[in-house]
């Protein structure tokens, strides 16, 4: 079995504004779904690069329908 390694590459503000409008959140909705302030998703959508962790970034990679290897189902 091999592992598929998912290497990000440098996130920036722009990418982490078209994915969240990709996932159809607004900037309140993915505040509350990342359980941070509005001001705290304000900062990480702003920063260049963008202040998302790894596993935040794949969380929205995956809302947004865009991982390079994993889609979300419903059950």
């Amino acid at each position: 079995m091999t592992s598929k390694s998912f290497k990000a590459d440098l996130i920036i503000a722009s990418d982490v504004r078209s994915l969240r409008v990709a996932a159809g959140l607004t900037q309140e909705r993915a505040a509350e779904r990342f359980d941070i302030s509005l001001r705290g998703w304000q900062r990480k959508e702003a920063a260049t690069p963008g202040l998302l962790s790894k596993g935040e970034y794949e969380l929205l990679l995956l809302l947004a329908g865009k991982h390079p290897h994993f889609i979300l189902t419903p059950r």
